[in-house]
């Protein structure tokens, strides 16, 4: 049994461009978050570097609205990313471009070459500013609180978006790889019932000619033996009238049945089932 279209649109979530349309509201949602988030961090990277803080904030809305292009472009949105790491900005840039670009059909080499630089770029810049932090405010803690919460925090940002992102990636492809199958399972189906249809077809019209051949061998069986009693008849209507008239009553029958049979082997013929 094959499904029709309806019942394929409801397994798989609705039309095609519903979830595109889905798909670019949340990628407008996420730019617009992105960029309001770098916006307002680049108030103090604009103090920190001396800029006028509205390029600060004009940088940061430019560069948080990159993803816009994540599903196009995941490989530019990633490197943004790590470019910007420095300023401390780009926190959901960097989770959602990293994600983004696990999940695309980017070689795997590439994703783990640009999640090693973000992951390598968020330890720097968390191990310099926690130090800058802490001497600034003068605590006096463990060597050990610096490289275990810029590890962490590391792995944080990193690790989860990019498992996350591979898994959906191969679930995607899996469920494609699935939908291609199903899609030629059922055209092979398709294929074979044809056929049979043709098969039984040509069975349908092989029994028809050969119920009409036997049929026509019995009606001229009858017409012979009809033949027959007519030239009897014709033998012996002067000398018995009697038995005449019993052959001539049985070439009747005959007859009759000849007639019969014969407008059975004509609707066997004309008949399409």
């Amino acid at each position: 049994m094959t499904a029709t279209g309806e019942e394929l649109v409801a397994a798989r979530g609705g039309p095609w461009w519903w979830d595109r349309r889905r798909g670019a509201v949340l990628d407008v949602g996420l730019a617009v978050a992105s960029a309001v988030e770098c916006g307002w961090e680049g108030v103090p990277f604009a103090r920190e570097t001396g800029i006028p803080a509205s390029v600060g904030v004009v940088f940061g809305l430019l560069a948080g609205s990159v993803l816009l292009v994540r599903r196009k472009w995941p490989i530019a949105v990633v490197l943004v990313g790590v470019a910007v790491t420095p300023a401390a900005m780009g926190f959901l840039l960097g989770i959602v471009g990293l994600y983004s670009l696990a999940a695309s059909e980017v070689p795997r080499r590439i994703i783990g070459s640009l999640a090693g630089m973000q992951l390598v770029g968020v330890l720097v810049v968390m191990s310099v500013r926690l130090r800058q932090d802490l001497a600034t405010e003068d605590v006096d803690v463990g060597d050990w609180l610096v490289p275990f919460a810029s590890i962490t925090t590391a792995l944080g940002m990193t690790a989860p978006p990019l498992l996350l992102g591979l898994y959906v990636g191969a679930r995607r492809r899996l469920m494609e790889s699935l939908r291609e199958r199903a899609d030629s399972l059922e055209r092979e189906l398709q294929l074979l019932a044809e056929r049979a249809e043709e098969r039984a077809e040509w069975a349908r019209g092989e029994e028809r000619t050969r119920i009409a051949r036997e049929m026509h061998d019995v009606v001229a069986h009858r017409v012979s033996l009809m033949v027959v009693h007519a030239a009897a008849l014709q033998a012996v209507a002067r000398k018995d009238p009697e038995k005449a008239v019993r052959n001539a009553a049985l070439v009747g029958d005959m007859g009759r049945q000849a007639l019969t049979e014969l407008r059975e082997m004509l609707g066997v013929l004309r008949s399409g089932g």
